[in-house]
């Protein structure tokens, strides 16, 4: 088991701190030195990025006025009026030639990035302001910075990192967690790149750090959306458990120890029957609300279990946990029988999403040029993912949702079981 789970996370630093302890330097070349793991790196302009300009001057353009600006405490300091003191300080910075020491430095080995960011405060705010207040509660009571902490401290698992990814990257969009946790133990392949968003360099490995020809370098995908996470929000903690989910690392996944937080909410991504079943009893053992997206053709069929209101709903919607459970154990003894596939899909989601294209293709009535069991539309993946994040903002400010919903983005049909 990887204990360190935080190894990709960036090395973050306060420049000012950094400056008073002899740790970061500038040349008159623009080279900067900083100290770095018992030794001092040299970082060229090149190599060398900075958001702080780009940060301060977005959020002078956009933030309201003070007049309607959000209240950020009890004092009845308004967001604007925070903002006007933090653009005294860059000024003040930029006046006297002292930018080096304002906000922070973040160091990223892999590309020898050197990036300076504002605050944290700031770039979280920068990266939520423009979606206003279009997040509330039922009820419209919580103001803006109430809705900010909720978001900020609500810890959310997600297992499966292929549609989970666009999960993911929405929630931190609309969300901005402090604290966000990652499973999957298999790399991602060539063939992800219809649903997932990758580059030459999420893919694979350099050549230098490929083991023999025979290594094609893939990287897992658990690490890969946390470096993508990183390269985004610097401090925001990523937590990867890239060896998957299993009876030794369950519980600190959900639960947490001293070293991480326990967890708000589980979304499940996985493609293994036996693992969604043991996710589905953690999860209601320990009455978390869970979430399923399947992305089926054009469908997107979300399952909500909300085990936090109520400890007695089955592991799926419509069927007895045996039934449920049988379905998985006659799928694991039948090795990669299709049919025998297809009978677990129908007990654990039903069989609406046997119809069009799909269903063409499930009964080899057409042209078929993988070997994909289940073959998936980029588009429906990433309509998963808006919609799962909306769910997951929302049931965290009050909302409740059915136990099951479907929306058919051919037809634009919604169907509510």
């Amino acid at each position: 088991m990887n204990n360190n789970i935080l190894k990709q996370k960036p090395f973050v630093f306060n420049a000012k701190e950094a400056i008073r302890n002899g740790h970061l330097k500038k040349k008159e070349d623009g080279v900067v030195d900083f100290y770095y793991e018992d030794s001092w790196l040299s970082i060229s302009p090149e190599n060398q990025f900075d958001l702080t300009a780009a940060t301060i001057f977005g959020l002078n353009e956009r933030l309201t006025l003070a007049a309607i600006s959000p209240l950020i405490d009890e004092t009845g300091l308004t967001l604007r009026e925070k903002f006007n003191e933090e653009w005294e300080v860059y000024s003040l910075a930029i006046e006297n030639d002292d930018l080096l020491g304002y906000g922070y430095f973040v160091y990223y080995p892999d590309k020898n990035h050197l990036v300076h960011f504002c605050d944290p405060y700031w770039h979280k705010v920068v990266s939520v302001a423009s979606s206003s207040t279009l997040l509330t509660d039922p009820e419209f009571k919580l103001k803006w910075r109430e809705v900010r902490e909720i978001f900020a401290k609500t810890v959310v698992g997600v297992a499966g990192c292929s549609v989970g990814s666009n999960i993911i990257h929405n929630i931190m969009m609309d969300m901005r967690p402090d604290n966000i946790k990652i499973a999957d133990k298999v790399p991602y392949k060539m063939e992800n790149i219809n649903r997932v968003r990758l580059g030459y360099w999420d893919m694979v490995k350099s050549n230098a750090a490929r083991m023999s020809l025979l290594d094609v370098g893939l990287k897992n995908k658990a690490h890969v959306i946390a470096d993508q996470i990183y390269s985004i929000d610097p401090f925001t903690n990523v937590f990867v458990y890239d060896e998957g989910l299993n009876q030794g690392n369950i519980t600190k996944f959900f639960d947490g120890d001293e070293s991480e937080p326990k967890m708000d909410i589980i979304i499940e991504e996985i493609d293994d029957p036996q693992s969604k079943l043991f996710i589905r009893q953690e999860a209601r053992k320990r009455r978390l609300p869970l979430i399923m997206a399947s992305d089926m053709g054009s469908i997107v069929q979300v399952e909500v279990s909300r085990y936090d209101l109520d400890e007695n709903l089955p592991l799926t919607f419509g069927v007895s946990d045996q039934e449920l459970i049988t379905a998985v154990e006659t799928f694991c003894q039948s090795g990669t029988d299709r049919k025998v596939f297809f009978n677990f899909v129908d007990t654990l989601i039903g069989t609406d999403y046997r119809r069009d294209e799909l269903l063409r293709i499930m009964e080899e009535r057409c042209e078929i040029p993988t070997s994909t069991i289940i073959p998936q539309l980029g588009s429906t993946a990433a309509a998963s993912g808006a919609i799962v994040a909306e769910l997951v903002a929302r049931i965290r400010l009050g909302y409740n949702y059915p136990k099951r919903f479907s929306f058919n983005k051919k037809t634009l049909e919604v169907k509510i079981y």
